[in-house]
């Protein structure tokens, strides 16, 4: 008898262990990429980029292709939300929708400008959304575009815009969960924003093997949204390094401003020439790799004003100048000219920011209340109207390491040049 029990014990965990609702793999229909846009009051199209299992399982991959076939492929379907829009969509499919691997998350523009307060409450509830997933506005287009587009470098376009933006200083795999921080602390919120971008050069084939430029996915810049989630605007590529450097996640950026014939003490050439009016032989550009901020909330009454200190180190990349950079008075001058780009480039888009769309991107208001909680409490209400009008005392300092292999050019002194 004792036997027969020992037997029944040992048996019994065998029998109820094991996932009993478990899903095999072969029936999941895994999301890499999910859309929204809106076509009208209450109607939304829901879009998914599935990983296509066939393509997966072959070698190698080229264009945007494995084995000759895409590498994923792209569903849709009407729904009033996200959920009614995924089953709707699960009644065109032989495998159950799996968006645990979701990563990107794309909002069209029309949806963005109508608010996305409406689609945003099932990716905080749900438990299949990762907070630390990416979400982008397409600018002056739709979600269903921009994840329809094959990618030649990638095999997903959903997995191209996340290296996109990794590789262009941003941080990756959480805008999303920024955006929440942000809507639930200033009010605002931003998000990172991509186009739809024919080549610059059409070209035609002459054979089958070429390769000319095609339409792509490019990173725009960023998506500002007001305290009601709407859309308020854009900050285009060449300016959103501004909000990345003053927030401190700016990883890396290259600068490129005129030199023109400068001294060290009038680094002469307006801070508007540069970058955009940059002329042949007088740009430098500067690779800059290290980045800090530092905000400081100062009270003179009964508003505040902020010292914002933006410092940075990088080295020379290129000189088109005629200056001889093995002199280390050259290099200064380039310094000086470079601070005063910056410096002057930074307060244009601040200054946009608060006056054309009202909304602190900056996370001033946060700074605030971690250096003055009982001023925050009496000021938050009414942040949103206070912010345009608060004063900011910014000072940018880039200090320039060194100047690459060589300091003097290995080519011959040019016209105007130092000897």
């Amino acid at each position: 008898m004792y036997r027969k029990i020992t037997a029944l014990i040992l048996i019994l965990p065998l029998l109820l262990t094991g996932c009993w609702d478990r899903q095999e793999l072969n029936d999941q229909a895994i999301v890499l990429g999910w859309g929204m846009d809106l076509e009208k009051e209450g109607v939304y199209l829901a879009t998914a980029n599935l990983v296509l299992p066939l393509a997966s399982k072959s070698g190698g991959q080229q264009g945007g292709e494995q084995g000759g076939r895409s590498g994923f492929m792209t569903e849709s379907a009407y729904g009033k939300n996200n959920r009614d829009a995924e089953q709707n969509m699960q009644r065109k499919l032989s495998r159950v929708i799996f968006p645990g691997h979701r990563r990107n998350i794309f909002i069209g523009e029309k949806l963005a400008e109508h608010g996305v307060f409406s689609i945003l409450d099932e990716y905080g509830r749900s438990p299949m959304v990762r907070p630390r997933t990416n979400i982008f506005v397409v600018k002056e287009g739709t979600a269903q575009d921009a994840m329809s587009l094959a990618y030649q470098l990638e095999t997903n376009p959903a997995i191209a815009v996340q290296k996109i933006q990794e590789k262009s200083g941003a941080p990756i795999s959480r805008s999303l969960l920024d955006f929440y921080i942000m809507a639930n602390g200033t009010g605002c919120g931003i998000m990172p924003a991509l186009m739809i971008l024919p080549p610059e050069v059409k070209m035609d084939k002459k054979s089958k093997n070429d390769s000319p430029p095609q339409t792509t996915l490019s990173l725009y810049g960023a998506a500002i949204f007001n305290s009601q989630l709407k859309l308020a605007g854009y900050l285009n590529h060449n300016e959103y390094w501004v909000r990345l450097w003053i927030t401190d996640q700016l990883t890396g950026w290259n600068f490129t401003t005129i030199v023109n014939a400068i001294d060290a003490d009038q680094p002469g050439g307006a801070a508007a020439d540069a970058l955009s009016g940059a002329t042949s032989s007088q740009a430098v550009t500067v690779n800059v790799d290290t980045f800090k901020s530092q905000i400081t909330p100062v009270f003179d009454g009964e508003l505040p004003r902020f010292r914002i200190r933006l410092q940075g180190k990088g080295y020379i990349e290129e000189n088109d100048s005629p200056l001889n950079l093995s002199k280390t008075e050259n290099i200064e001058k380039v310094e000086a000219r470079m601070n005063e780009y910056l410096e002057e480039r930074v307060k244009e888009v601040v200054k946009k920011v608060q006056k054309d769309f009202k909304s602190d991107i900056f996370g001033l208001g946060d700074k605030l209340h971690q250096f003055h909680p009982y001023r925050w409490k009496k000021l938050a209400a009414d942040w949103e109207t206070v912010f345009p009008d608060i004063e900011l005392d910014i000072k940018v300092k880039l200090n320039l390491t060194g100047t690459g292999v060589t300091g003097e050019s290995l080519l011959p002194d040019r016209e105007g040049g130092d000897k």
